[in-house]
């Protein structure tokens, strides 16, 4: 028999990663920064479909806090359709809408439930990465869905992208009726650093001998259930870190901040100042104290 698990009413954000795989080669993916290899980790254990779902109903959730599936790719996870059928939360999905997904996947489904909120942002938010992913294709694509789905597109504002593409692009997909999104780029870039960050040296990219004491308000769950303090734990496969496992008997949050001496690895969506799932700015998901100070 498992408790339920109670997310403290404070967290902004629950990150599901289905898998580590991923049909697209970004070099600048975030989960690669500082030398970390989540994409394509091999020795990866999956939970099955039926595991997840026993795992996220336990889940209760602060208000408005959907269930975010993400990777990786999420739709590379077959048992994706049977989580959506069968899970009681609301659902964003975070993809990149691979070739072989069409209207009538989502048509087979039992219930579209999960996708219907009302919500400030689209739900399933299709990322556009320049050199990755063809625009209009996805256009056109989520054109097709834009009648039962809850979907719109977001590019990642690379340095590389010059302000005349993103006219192009903008005008493409008002043309085509699908909302059209800007998605920061984080980490650095010839040599700059982009995001608003709010710890210095959190993201140098070698640790920086310090101690430091975290608590963060997202809940990053790995592909096989490990639940993790931070994206960087995440990222890097730290287990011995891992708070417990989704499918443990018994599961609780800490209330406290707890000891790491990993800073400088952090990884940048926990240190950036961004909106809240309420979409006020200045929103940081990590409150990190440092060792001596008052």
């Amino acid at each position: 028999m498992m408790d339920h698990i109670i997310v403290p009413e404070d967290y902004d954000y629950v990150g599901v990663y289905l898998t580590d795989k991923c049909f697209l080669k970004c070099p600048y993916c975030i989960t690669s920064h500082h030398g970390s290899s989540f994409i394509g980790r091999r020795e990866t254990h999956y939970l099955s479909p039926q595991d997840w779902i026993r795992g996220l109903n336990r889940l209760v959730l602060p208000k408005e806090v959907p269930i975010s599936l993400q990777g990786g790719e999420p739709f590379l996870y077959k048992g994706i359709w049977e989580i959506l059928e069968n899970i009681k939360h609301k659902v964003d999905i975070m993809t990149a809408l691979p070739p072989h997904l069409t209207r009538e996947h989502f048509l087979k489904l039992k219930t579209l439930a999960w996708n219907q909120r009302a919500c400030p942002y689209p739900t399933i938010r299709v990322s556009y990465h320049q050199g990755q992913n063809d625009f209009r294709e996805l256009v056109a694509r989520i054109a097709t869905l834009n009648d039962i789905l809850s979907i719109g597109l977001y590019y990642l504002t690379h340095p590389s992208v010059s302000e005349a593409e993103i006219c192009d692009m903008k005008a493409y997909a008002k043309e085509h009726g699908v909302e059209f999104r800007a998605k920061d780029f984080l980490g650095s870039y010839d040599g700059k650093m982009y995001g608003a960050l709010k710890y210095p040296g959190s993201v140098a990219g070698t640790k920086q001998g310090v101690t430091v004491y975290c608590r963060n308000t997202v809940v990053p769950v790995a592909p096989d259930g490990m639940i993790y303090l931070c994206h960087s734990d995440l990222y890097f496969n730290r287990r011995e870190r891992a708070l417990g496992n989704i499918l443990d008997g018994h599961f609780a949050f800490p209330a406290e901040h707890i000891a790491c001496s990993n800073f400088g690895l952090c990884s940048e969506c926990d240190v950036k100042i961004k909106n809240n799932h309420y979409q006020q700015f200045g929103y940081t998901s990590v409150d990190i104290k440092f060792q001596g100070a008052e």
